[in-house]
């Protein structure tokens, strides 16, 4: 029996080392087969296929709320019809908030319903994964069902011989494959040494009143520049890849350094479509945010943006090119366009690719620059560019994030209009899902056990560690979980932390544990599905571990003196600001932390215009605007997390709305589910 598994994202030149990058992404795999015995029907969820007919259509709904117990038992979705009861591979998506994604089989009438049931049974073996990534020490080759699908590369590549080094880059795709295995992209033409297969940069770009261009590397303007090893993970349904890409501006007479004027998460998830479609799916997604205080100016320029090199064989003589305004190669250039289909004679007979923009991105429909018919002296010459800023500007600012969406289908033999129009209506419209909660918990009725862990290593302790024990201890008795608490690291074994339903790490700070072995106890803990707490000076602990940081979210730098301050609650819904009143303002060290985890969502934040601090325009600076991070949560690698930088003094462990914070904090961290209970009033 094949059953749930749970697989973390891989980072590093060894495919055996488990180090975890930025914005883990935990997927798990559903079983094939049932048994009738152990297993409990948690949800059913119903499709609306919507107005128009679907094809192996991609869905996700969120599952938020329902216990999934991963420990113990698997996931199964099954499809469910009249006289049938099939089992459909599925994958769950611990990112942000849990979400279920699967694939609509096959073809779906309009106006019509599927039902699905997901059901909690015994585990079994793990299923063979559809989608596999694995990073070859330059590249992270993604596959589908064995066939190559597509290499991202994260290291630079060099030019050709005898051509400048200004050239050289990464964060490309290069080979983009057909499903038969024919490649469909280029690098470094003679034409265009600058051209890298499937890329994005920006070329008309004003960075502190000055033109950079990323696009045109000959300029010696600024590159795109990978300064890590993507963070990757497979899966049956899909496999996705997520990276930091940098759009650094060279130093020149204004500058004595190098600055990135330009941060972009850029993300690939590759789905599998079942077996009977053969075209392969896969989706960009670019969240840009400025890299410094100054805001950068996309310039109106002709062609910027998500750009695609085809193969030097086609040109035009030999080239299809359509547009979803019916424009070709001749005179779509500077037209609007929802898709485009490009296709031409590969080894595999004909092969192609569809391109598709997403109605939330800037000036959609984008226009799009290709190279006309007798372009580039009539050969090699298939070119495409989705370009947001052919007709006006487009100003990013510091503390906002802006993205951008665009998904592509490879495909063999000819693509039609109508084909491609579905496809892209699957993207832009997909279906809804209404989700019906059968058993929204199936956890034993038993007390819950957490574990409270104090320990300092050398450097400050603070005054407050007693008074947290305390408090805590109290929180325990009045809300049903026992607390254990301790500084001594020796507890940190796999057998002794799989007794505990959460980890509370209150004013831990430095190094806090004494081996090795203890760290990977922690770390397998939350792999396993663990909850994790962190208060105050938490986030001042193991700053030398970068997995430890992800996992709580970010890494303490500093903090302003102690103060007033005022807070603004940005989701009230969690059970950890449920409690707090609006305008909340107290007493504390408002905390500064770096490398935050992109992935955290942020509940409760400082406003700065509240905070006296000399040292405020270094850092945070205008990068968060008037606020900054105070209280979030996050899943990471498996596990729950949620912290607050707040807690200094010892009377804040008797104050009734902030040991409110806390406790939704401890109740959400040991199962996930929203809490509405809170303190007494005093």
């Amino acid at each position: 029996m094949n059953n749930l598994s749970t697989h973390n994202k891989q980072i590093g030149a060894k495919p055996d080392r488990k180090i975890f990058f930025i914005l883990m992404l935990i997927t798990a795999i559903f079983s094939i087969k049932i048994q009738a015995q152990n297993a409990r029907t948690l949800a059913r969820l119903t499709v609306e296929v919507g107005e128009k007919n679907r094809q192996n259509t991609p869905v996700g709904a969120s599952i938020e709320g329902i216990t999934l117990q991963q420990e113990d038992y698997a996931l199964q979705l099954y499809e469910v019809t009249t006289s049938t009861r099939k089992p459909v591979a599925a994958q769950l998506d611990l990112t942000y908030t849990p979400r279920l994604y699967w694939i609509l089989e096959g073809e779906s009438a309009a106006n019509t319903k599927r039902i699905y049931e997901l059901v909690q049974e015994k585990k079994g073996d793990e299923n063979k994964q559809a989608i596999t990534l694995k990073n070859n020490g330059e590249a992270i080759e993604v596959k589908r069902r064995g066939k190559p699908v597509l290499n991202y590369h994260y290291a630079i590549t060099p030019p050709p011989a005898g051509v400048s080094e200004l050239f050289e880059r990464g964060g490309y795709i290069h080979p983009l494959w057909s499903p038969k295995g024919s490649v469909l992209t280029r690098i470094q033409p003679e034409d265009h040494y600058h051209h890298y297969g499937i890329w994005n940069p920006w070329t008309h770009t004003e960075y502190k009143g000055k033109e950079t261009d990323f696009w045109n590397l000959i300029k010696a303007h600024g590159t795109i520049k990978v300064n890590e090893v993507p963070a990757f993970n497979s899966g049956d349904v899909f496999g996705e890849l997520e990276v930091t890409q940098d759009h650094v501006v060279f130093e020149d007479s204004t500058r004595q350094n190098e600055e990135t004027a330009l941060k972009e998460t850029y993300q690939l998830k590759i789905w599998d479509t079942g077996q009977n479609s053969d075209n392969t799916v896969v989706d960009f997604t670019s969240v840009y945010r400025c890299g410094t205080e100054n805001p950068l100016t996309l310039v109106e320029y002709r062609y910027q943006g998500f750009g695609y090199r085809a193969r030097a064989s086609w040109d035009d003589n030999n080239v299809s090119l359509l547009t979803s305004q019916g424009k070709q190669k001749k005179d779509g250039n500077s037209t609007r366009a929802r898709w485009v289909i490009i296709s031409g004679p590969t080894e595999s007979g004909n092969s192609g690719a569809l391109f598709m923009t997403y109605p939330s991105n800037y000036n959609y429909p984008e226009m799009i620059r290709i190279w006309p018919e007798g372009s580039n002296n009539g050969k090699e010459n298939v070119f495409l560019n989705f370009n947001p800023t052919m007709d006006r500007d487009w100003e990013m600012e510091p503390g906002k994030q802006y993205t951008l969406k665009y998904r592509m289908v490879t495909f063999e033999g000819e693509m039609d209009a109508a084909t491609a129009e579905s496809y892209w209506y699957d993207y832009a419209h997909p279906p809804k899902v209404e989700v019906e909660p059968l058993l929204t918990s199936t956890k034993k009725e038993s007390t819950k056990h957490i574990l409270l862990y104090t320990k300092n290593g050398e450097g400050y302790v603070h005054e407050n560690i007693a008074s947290s024990i305390a408090a805590i201890k109290k929180l325990g008795k009045e809300n049903l979980f026992e607390v254990d608490a301790t500084e001594d690291p020796k507890v940190f074994t796999d057998e002794n932390l799989a007794q505990y339903d959460a980890l509370v790490f209150s004013n831990t700070n430095n190094k806090i544990f004494d081996t090795q072995a203890q760290k990977d106890a922690l770390q397998h803990y939350i792999q396993n599905g663990g909850g994790f707490v962190g208060i105050h000076s938490a986030s001042g602990s193991e700053r030398e571990w970068p997995w430890f940081w992800k996992m709580l979210g970010g890494k303490f730098i500093r903090h302003a003196n102690f103060q007033e301050f005022g807070m603004k609650i940005l989701d009230a819904n969690h059970p950890a600001t449920a409690a707090i009143p609006n305008n909340w303002s107290r007493a504390d060290e408002c905390y500064y932390l770096t490398d935050l985890n992109p992935d955290i969502h942020v509940i409760l934040a400082a406003d700065l215009e509240t905070v006296e601090d000399d040292k405020k325009s270094e850092y945070p600076g205008k990068v968060f605007g008037n606020s900054f991070p105070i209280s979030w949560y996050h899943y990471f690698d498996g596990g729950r997390e949620w912290y607050t930088s707040l807690g200094h003094s010892p009377e804040d462990y008797e104050d009734p709305t902030f040991l409110n914070h806390i406790l939704g904090g401890i109740l959400w961290a040991i199962d996930g589910q929203t809490h509405k209970k809170s303190l007494p009033e005093d």
